[in-house]
């Protein structure tokens, strides 16, 4: 009996840890996360029962003693995952959904018209992206590092500065659009992407 009952102590001890863990993880990465899963589907309830998953997915990893080293990236990866696996499902939004840019774009306090010419920038802008210059893209604009958007792309590092590379380059054909603003209107516009 002994044995038993410190068994179920342990069970307890890991339990509690993991729920621990994956609560600082949601604390730490949930709204990131939940950003890059509307980019993906375009729809809040959908992102938001995605990153649940995720989350889900974490907790049950750590409850049975998995060890995640780097817990950003891989809630990222089976974020991602998730989230193809989910479009590949529906023939019908086989595409990378890029965001409502125009619902992102309507802030009040901004000019009618400067809302507009942001919005069809960043329209411009998505077009011209790749599906994978875009995640890579809005990955490193949420802080991950070359390796961790590696991991969540399951691509190479190398892959990854080629792809932000190529974005850049293209992103560059837009600056000329505003000399007199300079970057600030490009990165506007891609705060209108998501």
């Amino acid at each position: 009996m002994p044995v038993r009952s410190s068994a179920v102590a342990d069970e307890s001890t890991v339990a509690n840890g993991a729920r621990r863990e994956t609560a600082a993880a949601y604390e730490q990465y949930g709204p990131a996360l939940l950003r890059y899963a509307w980019q993906i589907v375009g729809n809040q309830e959908e992102a938001r029962d995605a990153v649940q998953e995720a989350f889900l997915r974490f907790f049950v990893e750590r409850r049975y003693g998995r060890v995640i080293e780097n817990p950003r990236a891989w809630l990222y990866h089976v974020l991602r995952n998730y989230l193809l696996d989910r479009l590949k499902a529906n023939p019908a939004r086989r595409e990378l959904q890029k965001g409502d840019v125009g619902a992102l774009a309507a802030d009040k306090r901004e000019n009618p018209e400067e809302l507009l010419e942001q919005s069809q920038t960043a329209r411009e802008i998505a077009n011209a992206l790749s599906d994978r210059e875009y995640v890579c893209l809005t990955l490193r604009g949420e802080g991950l590092s070359y390796a961790e958007i590696a991991h969540v792309m399951s691509i190479r590092s190398g892959t990854v500065g080629a792809l932000l590379a190529r974005a850049h380059g293209k992103l560059k054909r837009y600056s000329d659009r505003y000399e007199k603003t300079g970057f600030r209107g490009i990165a506007k516009a891609l705060l209108c992407l998501g």
